[in-house]
């Protein structure tokens, strides 16, 4: 077949791609929408922060999530198909994976979505206390108090979960949370065996991130209890603070770097000085996270939901959250999955 035939096959697929993946792409493009009017009303460039970071993070999430699919598929081989040769298997099935170009099609712009994603999340992050120099900080620290009894709910943990090491493992599964999220998003972008459920994980990302990430985090904009003292709001949680920082001269607390990390980002104006607190976007992606593995089996979804129950109560032993926040992440993101399998229902790659 000439080429010039093949041209009219060739955008029929890439309209038929944008078509299946519109819901996501509506989204995206709503954030950008979002971020630009944002950008004008600080005076900051929404592009320039864009393309000063577009190339970087593609190329490792490319390649992040090029390695996750040579694993999956070497898991399948291994595991599933068990053939004489594994590795030999698991190359043919590569490329002929690449060689499918609906679904490779497919990957790509739910790819590149993520990444614009990711990218507006953070310009919007950035400038939550531009748009809203208000904290809510004392509001929520009230109300956790309301609903503990009159104390705050870390004193509450402390007994249970203040011992270095248990602490360090706290962290470690804190910490873990980052790759285990990716590696949910690569699976999500690469097994199109039920597009269906791929996209309900992903435009439910998409709100969690969109609306709850900067939407509401800009409405609700809070610090959290790890920066209480140092954006001048009292030293209620300096005794929390000193808790964690000798725990860390026996055991690792690596949530006291990167706490200093964001805030001289925040001072300085760095790639990464966003501070927010509500809603706990480690909670809410992780309950997502949960959702997402019940649609595979239902040991799957119960050993994540365990995994979400402890980072719910990391992010308040580790000062990074009030308690409300994970209470209120929780809430939304069980919202964010339900309307999106409502949209996904209507506006998904099936109908």
């Amino acid at each position: 077949m000439s080429k010039t035939a093949d041209l009219p096959a060739a955008n029929f697929v890439r309209l038929s791609a944008l078509r299946r993946n519109r819901l996501l792409l509506s989204l995206i493009a709503l954030q950008m929408v979002y971020a630009i009017a944002v950008s004008i009303y600080v005076g900051r460039s929404y592009w320039d922060f864009s393309t000063s970071s577009l190339i970087v993070i593609s190329v490792r999430l490319l390649g992040f999530m090029f390695a996750n699919f040579v694993l999956w598929r070497l898991g399948v081989a291994m595991f599933v198909v068990r053939p004489k040769k594994p590795i030999q298997w698991m190359l043919q099935d590569l490329r002929s994976k690449m060689a499918d170009v609906e679904n490779a099609t497919d990957a790509v712009i739910c790819f590149l979505s993520i990444v614009a994603l990711i990218l507006t999340y953070t310009f919007l992050k950035n400038e939550i206390h531009a748009v809203n120099p208000t904290l809510w900080d004392e509001q929520f620290v009230q109300w956790d108090r309301f609903l503990h009894g009159g104390v705050d709910p870390w004193t509450l943990l402390w007994p249970i979960l203040g011992s270095p090491i248990v602490t360090t493992a706290v962290n470690g599964a804190y910490h873990i949370w980052f790759p285990m999220i990716y590696i949910a998003v690569c699976v999500a972008c690469l097994d199109r065996s039920d597009p269906n459920r791929s996209t309900v994980f992903l435009v439910a990302f998409a709100l969690c991130w969109f609306v709850g990430g900067n939407v509401i985090a800009t409405i609700f904009a809070s610090v959290g209890p790890v920066y209480y003292e140092p954006f001048n709001l009292g030293s209620d949680f300096v005794p929390q603070m000193e808790l964690l920082r000798k725990s860390h001269e026996i055991s690792p607390v690596w949530a006291l770097n990167v706490q200093e990390m964001l805030l001289d980002g925040y001072r300085n104006n760095g790639l990464a000085g966003g501070i927010s607190a509500m809603p706990s976007m480690h909670v809410a992606s992780t309950v997502l996270l949960a959702f997402y593995g019940f649609t595979y089996s239902r040991w799957l979804g119960w050993a994540l939901s365990v995994f979400a129950f402890i980072i719910l109560l990391g992010s308040v032993h580790l000062a990074w959250h009030y308690a409300i926040d994970g209470y209120v992440s929780i809430l939304l993101a069980s919202c964010f999955w339900w309307l999106s399998r409502r949209l996904t229902a209507k506006f998904g790659p099936s109908t």
